[in-house]
């Protein structure tokens, strides 16, 4: 997994590319981060340039959720297709936080 940020006065962007696996979770550690040194209210994980989720992926994606939430911001994740998608759905992700098209 690589990620890119993009911080504009309303909304952080983290942009997460490639394989998200259990293996990524110390390069997630940056996301987290980033979303920590934020200072607004509201941030997007881009997921459409990633190509293959696990379950700890889809942990990490939760943890940022909660990261998120304890500091009063606001975390949508958007962009996902094909496989990512597929795992999305059946976690049923969307039911915890935002899941935009």
């Amino acid at each position: 997994m690589q990620y890119t940020t993009s911080a504009l006065p309303a909304q952080l962007t983290i942009a997460l590319s490639g394989t998200f696996r259990f293996d990524d979770h110390d390069g997630f550690k940056g996301v987290l981060k980033a979303i920590d040194a934020y200072d607004g209210t509201v941030v997007h994980i881009d997921l459409s340039g990633t190509v293959a989720i696990d379950s700890a992926g889809v942990g990490m994606l939760l943890l940022a959720h909660e990261r998120a939430k304890k500091q009063s911001k606001a975390l949508s994740l958007g962009g996902a297709s094909g496989p990512v998608q597929q795992v999305l759905e059946l976690t049923r992700i969307a039911t915890i936080m935002d899941v935009r098209s």
